[in-house]
């Protein structure tokens, strides 16, 4: 329908609802069960949320289990494997920009010596994680380490650090790592001989879909083993496995929505009848049209009428009403 032009210039609000990321609070999970890839996910996630859940501690991974409840075999996740490795810690707090490294070290002897280790002198080791050590955790607050005399692997450290304290130990500072090395001297007889143990050091190469960088990781034993995208499974007690990304399963996005609303004053210069519908639904289409031309998505819109059910207003009658509140 065309609309003429008039030297009469019509003034009509627009009221623009559209779907918002609510913030990037992490613990808002949401399973979706249709079966999709990785990369899938990653896309329906990034327009229907924030993104693919990223999990960056042991309380977001107590809350994705609730979340799951059971409901699916596999679900993915943010996680995928990335090109660059590096030296985190255990408990999610990122990558470890204080080290004490033994001369030499980390020198991955084996090709997987991806596990730390600290030793009595202070000094740091890298070792495969499935070799046998004792082992210090830590306690969030206040601040207190725990020595095992125990020979566990790394993982296995790790999990009873889990369930019995906050983590593995970390280190920030030099005051702590004298603290740690001090806990795992020991007396054998041996001239020479030092004592080491695990602490929460480990290296991988894999990132979060939102770029957060958490290092917390909720590996099953034996995992990551070749696959290049990270799924929660539950016949694994919610621990996470590594398989191919182009394999399909459920997915969990992160991040709640909210309704933005917009308004927005149009003006209209037409000799046509604006009390017709047939009019302003023709004028509301074309603005949809517009929007969605400009890459906007998520959205609907609606006129706004006064209490008459009147859209339009002459413009001078429109700014009085602005200026009178009426």
């Amino acid at each position: 329908m065309a609309l003429l032009q008039s030297t009469i210039s019509f003034i009509g609000i627009i009221l623009l609802f559209q779907k918002t990321t609510a913030g990037n609070p992490s613990q808002w999970f949401h399973l979706i069960t249709d079966s999709l890839t990785w990369h899938e996910a990653q896309g329906f996630c990034r327009v229907k949320h924030a993104d693919l859940a990223t999990v960056n501690n042991m309380d977001d991974k107590n809350e994705l289990d609730k979340t799951l409840s059971g409901r699916t075999t596999l679900s993915w996740i943010g996680l995928l494997r990335g090109g660059t490795r590096r030296w985190m810690w255990s408990d999610g707090r990122g990558t470890a920009h204080f080290t004490r490294w033994d001369d030499g070290e980390p020198s991955n002897d084996d090709g997987r010596e991806w596990c730390g280790e600290i030793s009595q002198t202070t000094r740091w080791n890298d070792l495969s994680c499935g070799g046998e050590n004792d082992f210090v955790c830590y306690e969030r607050q206040p601040l207190k380490y725990v020595h095992y005399k125990e020979g566990e692997s790394w993982v296995a450290s790790q999990e009873l650090c889990r369930i019995k304290h906050t983590d593995l130990a970390y280190v920030t500072t030099s005051t702590q790592n004298s603290k740690i090395a001090d806990l795992v001297k020991s007396w054998t007889g041996i001239i020479g001989f030092n004592n080491n143990a695990w602490f929460g050091l480990f290296n991988d190469a894999w990132m979060w879909s939102d770029g957060g960088q958490t290092s917390f990781r909720y590996w099953q034993t034996g995992k990551p083993n070749g696959g290049s995208c990270a799924a929660v499974s539950v016949s694994e007690q919610g621990r996470w496995v590594d398989i191919n990304c182009a394999s399909k399963a459920a997915f969990v996005c992160q991040g709640g929505l909210r309704v933005k609303k917009m308004i927005i004053r149009i003006k209209v210069r037409s000799d046509a009848d604006l009390t017709d519908s047939a009019v302003s639904d023709t004028i509301l289409k074309e603005f949809e049209t517009r929007l969605k031309d400009r890459f906007v998505t998520d959205f609907s819109v609606r006129w706004r009428s006064d209490k008459n059910g009147v859209i339009f207003q002459r413009q001078e009658q429109q700014e009085v009403a602005e200026k009178t509140g009426c």
